[in-house]
């Protein structure tokens, strides 16, 4: 059987490759490179990257963020290579093909991203660096954390998108490390559907929540919401 070939994603800015790694762009990833709170972010790491598009992302939105962009998967690596070095940013990311349990640094960080695999139900794919995309065996929620616990700056944050279901969970996990949400905005895909995705940020000190929700589409595929379009605009090449 001939290997699908997957053309390029173009973005305003960049373009992103997706030839090899296992998950391609999604809704998700996109959600939290555009969401997450860059304010006074300097240095930064992008747990399980992918095709490295959190990353550029962000290093779009903040002109002096550095990134560490950590990814298990040789596949994926081959196109995250390719994205990075071909975007304007390059220079501030730093690809490292690692997995999150045996990487070593004695870097500190005051941005913690990632959007880990949650499909821990599901049937797993016979496709081995597909299972490690899409099946909590190689990196979940927990492993962020506990990797958040030695290298999260006083002052720094952690951003996750995941399941809805997984909310009380990661809540009462996070909070056996000293850290609390200090936003959260709840996703639905439609007005008429029930929320399926968080997007939540973490930190050392307790805060007020700040809490949001967002509509990806109204009724109909494609007709996006202007709160969602307000949100990716500078990504997305489909809205001006």
């Amino acid at each position: 059987m001939n290997k699908k070939n997957y053309k390029p994603f173009e973005f305003k800015e960049f373009t992103i490759h997706q030839n090899n790694a296992a998950m391609k762009i999604g809704t998700d990833g996109i959600l939290l490179g555009a969401w997450a709170d860059l304010s006074d972010k300097k240095k930064g790491i992008d747990i399980g990257s992918g095709t490295g598009v959190i990353s550029i992302m962000l290093c779009q939105r903040n002109e002096i963020l550095e990134i560490d962009s950590i990814e298990v998967s040789e596949r994926a690596v081959v196109d995250a290579k390719k994205n990075i070095k071909n975007c304007k940013w390059n220079k501030r990311i730093k690809l490292k093909h690692a997995d999150l349990k045996l990487f070593s640094t004695e870097n500190k960080y005051d941005l913690i991203i990632s959007n880990p695999p949650y499909f821990k139900k599901s049937l797993k794919p016979k496709d081995l660096d597909r299972l490690k995309a899409r099946h909590e065996e190689s990196l979940n929620y927990k492993d962020v954390l506990n990797f958040s616990e030695k290298h999260l700056l006083k002052n720094g944050t952690i951003n996750l998108i995941l399941p809805i279901d997984q909310k009380q969970e990661v809540i009462e996990y996070a909070e056996k490390f000293g850290l609390y949400v200090s936003k959260e905005c709840i996703v639905f895909p439609k007005p008429n559907k029930n929320p399926h995705r968080l997007l939540i940020e973490l930190s050392k000190t307790k805060k007020t929540l700040e809490s949001q929700s967002l509509i990806i589409e109204n009724d109909g595929r494609h007709n996006y919401t202007d709160n969602y379009k307000k949100l990716t605009r500078e990504f997305y090449t489909i809205f001006n």
